[in-house]
């Protein structure tokens, strides 16, 4: 292949990895857009595009093959931090463990029949019901209850931002010392 060619292929698939990660980045705090995920995704994208496009090894060899161990690494302690973190903190503010189990629950049912939104709502509605019930129809002390929740959640937003931003640095150690061990 031409070396220009490859060049270009190469500065090409780099930027539009970066420009998919960035969307991750956004997505981590815009509950619609995928986040931790999408950059993981991003990241086996860009491995298998210097094979496919490039000609070259699937992920760098052992470089990438080391980058996509702690990527994935990331990705599941960020899946692992929105759960708890968010529950950690609405339990501190008072929230029912029952009320809890219903946002993760009925966060679940949401997915699939509301999407891409349907998972925030069901969480929401979840706990502000059984709290609702739980304080006797108090729907002042069941806001509380939210309130809790929605702090929870930005404490996880921010978590999730950070971790999001250490896998686009796991990627760009990746991509710098594929380029240095190539030269």
């Amino acid at each position: 292949m031409d070396p220009a060619l490859n060049l270009t292929l190469e500065i090409t698939l780099v930027i539009v990895t970066a420009l998919v990660m960035l969307v991750g980045l956004i997505g981590a705090v815009v509950p619609i857009l995928p986040g931790a995920w999408l950059i993981w995704l991003a990241a086996v994208g860009y491995g298998l595009g210097q094979w496919l496009f490039l000609g070259q090894t699937a992920f760098d060899g052992w470089i990438g093959g080391a980058a996509m161990v702690l990527l994935t690494l990331l990705a599941l302690a960020d899946l692992a931090l929105e759960l708890l973190v968010t529950h950690k903190v609405a339990a501190a503010e008072g929230v029912s463990g029952r009320a809890i189990l219903a946002s993760i629950a009925l966060g679940f049912v949401g997915l699939p029949f509301f999407p891409p939104i349907g998972p925030l709502v069901g969480s929401v509605l979840g706990l502000f019901l059984v709290e609702y019930f739980r304080h006797g129809k108090d729907w002042r002390r069941a806001l509380r209850g939210v309130r809790g929740y929605a702090k929870g959640m930005g404490w996880s937003i921010l978590a999730e931002v950070a971790l999001c931003v250490m896998m686009i640095g796991v990627w760009g150690v990746w991509v710098a010392l594929a380029f240095v061990f190539s030269a």
